[in-house]
């Protein structure tokens, strides 16, 4: 008797549950349609809205959705149904960059792609250029919450997309807006947390995409800000700065480069290898080693081929 009870209980409870999210579902739709209109005679719809007070009640309804979804039978079909005007709707506003919305937004992409990264697989690429343009945001928050957002997007996209994305990142100067927000980090008023979410953000586009590395490594002054940074900083940034240098180790004129000035990157490998340091920095330092020694490997077999040619 009174186990029947409680799974009606939970039955009611279950009900409930999905009748409010699908509550929120509708109010997020009825908030979406108040910001679409018609393209010129076509018939066509398109998410175009300037008005601040909409696009604070979008960003609100997708964030009570979003919240309440988690884990729901319900969640796939629902936001699959809306999700191409979702992902329109947040590009529009991200590109308006109201400050009294735009923090928001930003935070919703976050959950929105954290939480559905396979249903965002098609949507990934249009979220690049709005946060890109943020990334140099004169609110930290905002652009901290950007370079988390983003370096989220390029982490989850698909290897096929790799290519496609590249360009778009070239085109965005999203590296070159990067290098320029580290380099003015020493003596600046940046927190931490936001020098830390720039360098992981540029750790994951070096990590998939090859031609970046030189263009980074070239950049002298980013370097020595990286170093004194290694140096003087807590555990989080040198493990930060020492992944940064692993990924531009693999690419062989860096690593040749490291090597030549061997006294000096061998002086901080076995520092950061040393049974002193802790755990996460030892990791790093053995990593560095390993990408070092296997470039090593590549350049000497590429020599020995290019004199049997």
């Amino acid at each position: 008797m009174g186990s029947s009870k409680r799974r009606a209980a939970d039955n009611s409870r279950g009900g409930s549950s999905t009748d409010h999210l699908h509550t929120l579902h509708q109010r997020l739709k009825h908030a979406l349609s108040l910001g679409t209109t018609r393209v010129s005679d076509d018939k066509e719809r398109k998410w175009k809205c300037t008005d601040l007070e909409i696009q604070k009640h979008v960003v609100r309804s997708l964030a009570a959705f979003l919240d309440s979804s988690s884990g729901h039978a319900s969640t796939y079909r629902l936001l699959k149904d809306s999700l191409a005007d979702i992902v329109e709707a947040l590009v529009w506003i991200l590109h308006c960059k109201s400050e009294a919305i735009v923090g928001m937004a930003v935070n919703v992409v976050v959950k929105l792609v954290s939480s559905n990264s396979s249903m965002m697989q098609l949507y990934l690429t249009d979220l690049i250029n709005p946060l890109s343009s943020l990334l140099c945001s004169n609110n930290l928050e905002v652009a901290t919450s950007c370079a988390t957002a983003l370096n989220m997007v390029l982490s989850n996209l698909s290897v096929k997309r790799e290519k496609q994305v590249w360009e778009i990142v070239k085109e965005a100067k999203t590296l070159i807006q990067i290098i320029r927000i580290i380099r003015e980090f020493p003596g600046g008023t940046q927190p931490i947390e936001n020098f830390q979410e720039m360098v992981s953000l540029l750790y994951t586009i070096l990590w998939r995409w090859p031609p970046s590395r030189y263009f980074v490594w070239k950049d002298t002054i980013l370097i020595k800000v990286l170093e004194d940074s290694r140096i003087k900083s807590h555990l989080s940034t040198k493990v930060a700065v020492l992944k940064l240098y692993s990924a531009l180790a693999l690419c062989n004129k860096v690593a040749k480069e490291l090597l030549g000035n061997g006294e000096t990157i061998l002086t901080m490998m076995v520092s950061c290898m040393d049974v002193s340091e802790p755990l996460a920095v030892r990791i790093e330092g053995f990593r560095l080693a390993q990408h070092l020694v296997v470039m090593l490997i590549i350049c000497f077999l590429l020599d020995i081929l290019n004199k049997c040619v």
